[in-house]
């Protein structure tokens, strides 16, 4: 059974993070761009976020952040960075992995998740039509 800890982790195995089911909360593109010269071109990103709860209690969350390539010639979605997560990830003795391993490890995770299609979906609703 979960249980949120002291420091506010819910700690787990990667094995029992591959069985949680997660639901989509909310998906946005940044809105802050850098400034650039008006007399130069620019190649320019979109990039946004995205947040996912667990289904059981306590909640789960995890979020991160991702940039949209659209260099094949349809719209797919990338994670950039690391998530950001109320998890520590803990090896079989229940030991913490730490906050940049149990990241890293997190980050693989969620890129077996099918996340793209839900995020492009949200976006093209928040923002207008895609493709």
């Amino acid at each position: 059974m979960l249980t949120i800890s002291a420091d506010g982790y819910i700690r787990l195995t990667a094995a029992e993070f591959g069985t949680m089911n997660f639901i989509h909360l909310i998906s946005g593109l940044d809105e802050d761009s850098p400034p650039f010269p008006e007399e130069s071109a620019a190649s320019t990103a979109i990039s946004g976020y995205t947040e996912w709860l667990s289904g059981g209690e306590p909640k789960l969350s995890i979020g991160w952040d991702w940039v949209m390539d659209v260099s094949a010639g349809k719209v797919r979605f990338n994670r950039i960075g690391e998530p950001r997560s109320n998890c520590m990830l803990v090896d079989a003795e229940q030991h913490d992995l730490g906050h940049v391993a149990s990241n890293v490890a997190l980050g693989r995770l969620v890129d077996t998740l099918p996340w793209q299609e839900e995020v492009e979906r949200q976006i093209a609703m928040r923002y207008g039509q895609l493709s």
